[in-house]
């Protein structure tokens, strides 16, 4: 099927949900009939009840059983990636459900439009269900980043004050989830996620977003700052922060960016999106204590 045929006539939804992730404003469309949309925990947060006009549609409607599209882009196990057309198409199993995929995605090449198709034999007697559950919230957003919007990192996003903030990045283990608490403790500052954040570049320069992909901390908040400086961080013995070459900071980022490694387009943009924001904006790298110190360290060197 490709991602320009309509399922779904136009018509009125049966019910509506709008989300904030990463910068951009995604509205789901259901045309589902006895399966309400139900937002699990960590996206009620990310919930936007104004009435600007969304970024990307996704409509939501009832699918049969879904035949095997063809060549596989990739394969994660519970999830698969294959072409549609200009766009993409993820289907998404589980081995409590049997062999069958229980949903399918399927988006248009740029990512403002998709569908969701879900299984009725396997979820048709569910009452409520959250058809954007993760991980195809992050991979619709991870593609639509990859189409120039901007890029996602393996990193931690503290808002220093009302109008910017740090992000700390690094690998998991590197010490993300204490170091945000520790902002926490020491100066009650909002973590947009203490595990994956979203970074764009407008007018005003760049832009930290939270996301509802947290780490082991579980913090996230649905808000947005200035990028004041990156910080790469490090165990330590002690806190310092050294300044890095953009080049060399680039490729540090770039090892811990989310990006479709199948899609050729999305990674020649986040290399080069990197390569434009280490050039414009401070890394170092930070060896740092992981106690309430480094944030004493950071404040007395980095916070004017």
């Amino acid at each position: 099927m490709s991602v320009c045929d309509r399922v779904v006539p136009t018509s009125t939804p049966i019910e509506t949900l709008r989300l904030d992730l990463g910068g951009a404003s995604w509205e789901l469309r259901s045309f589902t009939d006895g399966l309400r949309i139900e937002v699990d925990g960590r996206t009620a947060e990310f919930v936007n009840r104004q009435c600007e006009r969304p970024d990307a549609i996704i409509d939501i409607s009832w699918g049969g059983e879904f035949w095997e599209p063809g060549p596989v882009l990739f394969d994660a196990g519970p999830w698969r990636a294959y072409p549609a057309g200009d766009g993409i198409q993820f289907d998404f199993f589980t081995h409590l459900l049997g062999p069958a995929a229980y949903r399918r995605a399927v988006f248009n090449a740029d990512f403002t439009f998709g569908q969701i198709l879900l299984n009725r034999r396997l979820l048709g007697n569910l009452g409520a269900y959250y058809p954007f559950e993760y991980p195809l919230d992050e991979l619709a957003s991870m593609h639509r980043l990859g189409r120039g919007a901007g890029v996602e990192l393996h990193s931690c996003g503290v808002a220093i004050d009302h109008n910017s903030g740090f992000l700390f990045v690094g690998h998991s283990g590197a010490g993300k989830s204490t170091l945000g608490k520790n902002w926490v403790q020491h100066r009650q500052a909002p973590i947009l996620s203490d595990d994956r954040v979203v970074v764009t570049k407008g007018d005003k320069g760049y832009r930290i977003h939270g996301t509802p992909w947290h780490g082991e901390a579980g913090l996230a908040r649905n808000a947005s700052v200035a990028l004041k400086e990156v910080f790469l961080i490090q165990h330590g013995d002690r806190n310092q922060a050294i300044p890095m070459k953009p080049t060399q900071a680039a490729t540090e980022l770039f090892a811990r960016s989310f990006v479709p490694w199948y899609r050729a387009d999305a990674l020649d943009f986040t290399l080069a999106f990197l390569q434009q924001l280490a050039a414009e904006i401070p890394v170092s790298t930070f060896h740092c204590l992981p106690d309430t110190s480094s944030v004493e360290y950071l404040e007395r060197h980095h916070a004017h």
